[in-house]
């Protein structure tokens, strides 16, 4: 066996199998990828994307402490914030009732704050949660004079947005992977397993956490160009992870994203399935001839 000190990466002559220090840390472990890599980053390492492998940081777990939030104001939003007293809370609550965010299913519980003070003040904030406890966030600016218009935490407030996935149903038979969790919310409000990668391009390291992922892998980027070359820069990686093929669907016609198509009540379930399209060579072909 040879292991790269520098990168982290192995190789295992005897069987063949490569890999890096997580998927090594998730064999001796008899864990799956995303649980090791859910071990290492947010118990007591941190991973260093540039390098590829994990190095040792402060044991700190990405929770509210961990992402700094000591010195935000931060106020819950729910369905039922409709006829708050606080103004503030009034106007986050226009804003996700308009994009239809809120469920009214009791089984269905996706929460939202609102900042008062600090880094985050004025923003709605979409927390990223696993086993109850904040690991990421997005904060969306209320009103649009307000710029940037989405704010995520920095690199040295928590874990970077390039090693996460909005959470998502990891047993599902599918998985839509579109840019900014508005969209990811819109999907799953309709029935349909979404997660979002912040943008329009796939790191190396949420690759890792997807080749765990048994279900089908569709990329539901905006349809643009930005997200066509998301697409691609994913089929060159996936080939380097030996990852199978995976499928696109864009947007439905008309709508700028996903959340515009759940407003206008598109069924998305029924889209995403009489829609999706394997990426191959006739995929690549026809959408050239359309070009």
């Amino acid at each position: 066996m040879s292991i790269n000190l520098e990168n982290g990466l192995w190789q295992d002559f005897k069987t063949g199998q490569t890999g890096n220090f997580i998927k090594l840390y998730s064999i001796l472990e008899e864990v799956s990828y995303r649980e090791a890599e859910s071990r290492l980053t947010f118990k007591s390492f941190f991973l260093d994307e540039d390098l590829g492998f994990v190095v040792d940081k402060k044991e700190t777990p990405a929770t509210f402490s961990h992402l700094d939030l000591s010195d935000q104001k931060l106020l819950p939003v729910g369905l039922e914030s409709y006829d708050s007293n606080d103004l503030l809370v009034q106007a986050a609550w226009v804003v996700l009732y308009e994009r239809k965010l809120f469920s009214f299913d009791p089984r269905i519980n996706f929460r939202y704050y609102v900042g008062r003070e600090g880094r985050y003040a004025n923003r709605v904030v979409i927390p990223f949660e696993k086993n109850g406890k904040l690991f990421y966030l997005q904060a969306r600016a209320i009103k649009g004079d307000i710029q940037p218009k989405y704010l995520n935490p920095g690199n040295e407030e928590g874990v970077k947005s390039s090693h996460i996935l909005y959470p998502y149903d990891e047993e599902a038979d599918h998985l839509v992977i579109c840019e900014g969790p508005i969209d990811a919310i819109s999907l799953q409000l309709r029935g349909v397993n979404a997660t979002c990668c912040i943008g329009s391009h796939i790191s190396t390291i949420q690759a890792d956490i997807l080749k765990e992922f048994s279900g089908k892998i569709i990329l539901g980027f905006d349809n643009d160009a930005a997200g066509e070359k998301g697409i691609v820069k994913f089929d060159r990686l996936r080939k380097t992870k030996r990852m199978e093929n995976f499928f696109i669907i864009h947007p439905p016609e008309n709508c700028k994203d996903w959340n515009e198509a759940h407003i206008k009540n598109i069924d998305l379930k029924a889209y995403v399935s009489e829609n999706t399209k394997v990426y191959d060579d006739t995929y690549k072909m026809l959408n050239s001839l359309l070009d």
